[in-house]
C-alpha cells in the first residue's frame, strides 16, 4: 500500500478525531476509493501512486554535490567482514544569508556482506554522476544502483 497516503490519512484521521478502527476504516476506505487498494490488497495503481512519490520527492531532496564518500567495513567475529557502510558527505550549504553557520548532511546506505557487486555499483553510480557534473548530481537518486550496473559488476567479478 503506499505508505505516504497511509501516512497522510492517518493524519488526517487524528485530525477528526477518529482512533482505532474507526481510524483504521478511515484510511483503508479512502485507498480503496482512490483505487489504490482492492480490499487489503494493493492494487497496481497504488504501487504506481508510491513510484511517483517516490520519484517525485527524490526530485526535490536530491543532494547536490558529494564533498567525500566513504566505506565503513563491519566486522563481526573472528574479524569475518559482515557489511559496509557507504557514507556520502555532503557539500556544506549555508544555513543564513551570511554564511556564517553551515549544515553538513551525510547520508549512509548499509550493505550486506553478499551485496559487494551491488554496493560497486553503487559506488560507480555516485561518483560518475558526480565526474558528470550538477545536471546528473541533481538527478540521481540515493541508494538506488540501477539492475544493469550491478550485473556488469556481477560480470566481472568484483
Amino acid at each position: 500500500m503506499p505508505k505516504f497516503l497511509e501516512q497522510d490519512l492517518a493524519n488526517s484521521a487524528a485530525k477528526r478525531g477518529l482512533t482505532g478502527d474507526a481510524a483504521k476504516h478511515y484510511i483503508f476506505g479512502a485507498m480503496n476509493n482512490l483505487g489504490a487498494m482492492h480490499g487489503s490488497k494493493e492494487t497496481a495503481k497504488g504501487r504506481e501512486m508510491e513510484r511517483k512519490h517516490e520519484r517525485d520527492t527524490m526530485k526535490k531532496s536530491a543532494p547536490d554535490h558529494m564533498r567525500e564518500m566513504r566505506i565503513e567495513i563491519h566486522r563481526g567475529p573472528a574479524r569475518k567482514v559482515t557489511g559496509f557502510t557507504v557514507h556520502h558527505h555532503m557539500m556544506p550549504k549555508p544555513t543564513s544569508k551570511s554564511g556564517a553557520f553551515m549544515e553538513n548532511e551525510t547520508i549512509s546506505h548499509p550493505f550486506s556482506a553478499n551485496e559487494h557487486a551491488k554496493m560497486m555499483a553503487h559506488v560507480k553510480q555516485h561518483t560518475g554522476a558526480q565526474l558528470a557534473g550538477g545536471a546528473a548530481a541533481a538527478a540521481e537518486r540515493p541508494g538506488d544502483a540501477g539492475k544493469e550496473e550491478v550485473e556488469d559488476a556481477d560480470r566481472d567479478g568484483e
